[in-house]
């Protein structure tokens, strides 16, 4: 995360088998040509379902010559394993197919500070190896290492109950990823314990670590949905959550309108890009049709293609004019079109870092590629100190991904996710975007804005996008005595 969010984008370099493999851009005219969505809405017949999680912003400053220049953050929610319940906190990441949380086994500094699973104190629990069988007492049990867009976990493998917010009417036989190791970066910066991966179950290690394959099997009066709705967390205004099991459409304030999920079979939730706009601008980047984007609540940037992002970077960075926020600079508007011609604009208030920065500073940071998660993740660096004059600049962040999921590939972060309520579809392969229900969405909207947006604070970057696991097998070998 020093892209905060952890976004799994896996490239998978298993080495084995795993067996399966404007405001209000939203055109509702458009809504007849659109599959109809079944689903379980809040105040549906379902007495479970869906399960509404609460989520937590946390923002960890970070400073420049002892000045705060912006800020890297997060969502978590609270969950709960075993019996008797062991509670965590975890980031519930689209980009990402794990449940990740740190074991009692685990002792580096990173884990120490975080809450940790204890296997022998559950009475529902059982160690595993990668294929599902016990792993018996005394031997070594299979591991992975799993690399996101930042940062890095290492850990074995267990199964027992997952309770969805501490509510043990709503619980999952799960198989798990029990952390051994954690880098430092960015898990010693946040107060979140762990991960809780929503991807498609190909992203997985095997089908059975994922949530919704299980919930599928074990609960069909669950819808195989769910929503995010985020909010910064200014007073007033509500708090941020996570819809499992359906929807609450209590978050829209326009319809949802829904786009396929592009090559599914690659786990990731992505969608196709037909044109980005700069302003009144297209961009030459998506005009071969060979742009995607992922959405993933698990960066809290919005990720450009490598090579693009210096032209991004220059035609969005404006002066700040002497203010002291960069809420409201005069700076243009970007749309993505999405495939099913649903249009998600970002004002400046979306998009720009809050706090303005001296000219010519910039923050250089390698994004994500396959090569970010090695040393547990990647440090800015600020270049220039021109405090005389002021510019704002935007959250934007490289992606340097080869194919398939690469070159063109943009990261859909919290950016997006902050002004559109989201609804991801597991069964239908789809994502609808509707405009949040929020305090600044609603006044843009009374004013008849076409534009404009959430107030965001959402600094620095951050992203548990998977791009990598690799899994070693070691059920033939003994545990050395102690």
């Amino acid at each position: 995360m020093a892209y905060m969010k952890l976004s799994m984008l896996v490239l998978l370099t298993l080495s084995l088998p795993h067996g399966t493999s404007g405001l209000g851009k939203v055109d509702t005219n458009l809504m007849k040509n659109l599959p109809r969505v079944r689903g379980s809405t809040v105040g549906s017949t379902s007495t479970k379902w869906p399960r509404l999680v609460p989520l937590l912003r946390e923002a960890v400053p970070v400073k420049r010559d002892g000045k705060v220049v912006s800020h890297k953050t997060s969502f978590s929610g609270m969950i709960s394993i075993g019996t008797p319940a062991q509670e965590f906190r975890v980031v519930f990441d689209t980009g990402s197919a794990h449940i990740v949380v740190p074991s009692s086994e685990c002792r580096n500094s990173t884990c120490l500070e975080h809450q940790r699973y204890d296997l022998s104190a559950s009475s529902t629990s059982t160690a595993i190896n990668l294929n599902g069988d016990d792993c018996p007492p005394g031997e070594l049990c299979d591991e992975v290492t799993i690399g996101y867009g930042t940062g890095k976990v290492q850990g074995e493998f267990a199964r027992d109950e997952i309770c969805l917010g501490g509510d043990h009417n709503a619980c999952v036989e799960a198989s798990i990823v029990v952390s051994t190791q954690m880098s430092d970066h960015p898990f010693r910066s946040f107060k979140f314990d762990g991960i809780f991966g929503l991807a498609f179950d190909s992203l997985a290690v095997s089908p059975e670590f994922s949530f919704f394959n299980r919930l599928s099997r074990s609960d069909h009066t669950a819808e195989l949905q769910f929503g995010v709705y985020l909010v910064d967390g200014n007073a007033g205004e509500e708090q941020s959550e996570i819809a499992l099991g359906g929807y609450n459409s209590h978050r829209l304030l326009t319809p949802l309108a829904w786009s396929p999920v592009a090559k599914h079979a690659m786990g990731h939730w992505q969608v196709s890009i037909t044109e980005v706009r700069i302003g009144n601008q297209t961009v030459d980047v998506c005009k071969d049709g060979a742009c995607r984007g992922v959405v993933d609540t698990g960066t809290s940037h919005f990720g450009i293609p490598g090579k693009e992002m210096d032209h991004f970077m220059s035609t969005l960075t404006v002066d700040s004019a002497g203010h002291d926020s960069c809420a409201d600079v005069n700076a243009p508007d970007v749309e993505v079109v999405l495939e099913g011609s649903v249009r998600l604009s970002l004002s400046p208030r979306n998009y720009m870092r809050k706090l303005p920065v001296p000219k010519g500073m910039y923050q250089k940071t390698p994004g994500i590629s396959l090569e970010s998660s090695n040393d547990g993740g990647a440090s800015d660096s600020f270049v220039g100190n021109n405090e005389a004059t002021k510019t704002c600049t935007p959250r934007l962040m490289p992606v340097n991904l080869p194919a398939p999921l690469g070159p063109k590939l943009f990261i859909l972060g919290e950016p997006i996710l902050s002004r559109y309520y989201t609804v991801f579809d597991w069964q239908a392969k789809q994502i609808g975007f509707g405009l949040s229900a929020t305090d600044q969405n609603r006044q843009a909207l009374r004013l008849g804005q076409s534009t404009g947006g959430i107030n965001s604070e959402h600094d620095d970057e951050a992203s548990f996008m998977q791009v990598k696991f690799t899994v070693r097998l070691r059920r033939v070998a003994q545990r050395p005595l102690q």
